[in-house]
């Protein structure tokens, strides 16, 4: 039995991707109620819910990370534990738990509608077989990569903050484009296609990202002019700067969870 800990938005998306049965608990009663998935079972409390499971998803805020685990603590010996909780370590987990398998994925919010990525780190007790389980689970909601524990900041800069820097983009583009006289909605709607239509070139064609840029930006062409724009206002700086604040965010809860 898969179970989940924390009927959250990423617990729910988790579970959604789930085609088996799956146990969910969560503290907010409110959640729970509100859940309609045919596959999902409301578990009375955490304890309940690890005495009936093999794989327990701990998808609880990093605040709540310590006092869940040793709800679960008498009953996690022979399970496998995967934990979604930003910034918690194996480490800490099997400090805790003392020497249990545990699996660390960082998801991101585009796992919500199948195009995810998600990164998985191995505890030091987990074997193949459980990073098997858990590539298993979340392939169901995009793809999957496996990285080192430690590269986890950087990971959640880039893909776990990366949506966002995706929608702001798309909204200052859409305002831009309203400054010179478009329509609220039609200055959304041309900026939101775009950058559909972009990523889908990306994942397509097999070019760099240079090489699609040269496609699109001739010489003394309109992008060029664009381009010379973002180069003087150093914007690669910028986002690197943006990048380095997450993963330094990041670390700063990891510290607390290590």
């Amino acid at each position: 039995m898969i179970s989940i800990i924390g009927a959250g938005n990423m617990g729910m998306i988790v579970a959604a991707g789930i085609k088996e049965k799956v146990l969910i608990s969560d503290s907010d009663i409110s959640k729970l109620r509100s859940i309609k998935y045919k596959n999902i079972s409301i578990a009375h409390n955490n304890i309940d819910l690890a005495r009936q499971s093999n794989v327990i998803i701990l998808a609880v805020k990093p605040q709540d990370i310590r006092g869940v685990l040793k709800e679960i603590k008498p009953y996690a010996k022979e399970k496998l534990i995967i934990s979604i909780a930003a910034g918690v370590t194996t480490l800490f987990i099997e400090k805790v738990l003392g020497r249990v398998r545990v699996i660390r994925v960082m998801p991101n919010m585009p796992a919500m509608v199948r195009k995810g990525i998600s990164a998985i780190s191995r505890g030091k007790f987990a074997k193949a077989e459980d990073f098997k389980i858990a590539d298993r689970i979340f392939s169901n909601l995009g793809e999957v990569v496996e990285v080192k524990e430690k590269m986890m900041d950087a990971v959640t800069a880039v893909s776990g903050s990366g949506p966002a820097y995706y929608f702001l983009f798309t909204y200052l583009l859409a305002k831009a484009a309203e400054a010179k006289g478009l329509k609220e909605d039609l200055a959304l709607k041309l900026a939101k296609a775009t950058f559909i239509g972009a990523a889908e070139i990306i994942k397509s064609k097999n070019l760099s990202i240079e090489d699609l840029i040269k496609k699109v930006a001739s010489k003394g062409g309109t992008t060029e002019a664009a381009m010379k724009v973002f180069k003087r206002g150093e914007l690669g700086v910028i986002i690197k700067k943006a990048v380095k604040a997450a993963a330094y965010r990041s670390n700063n809860l990891t510290n607390q969870h290590c």
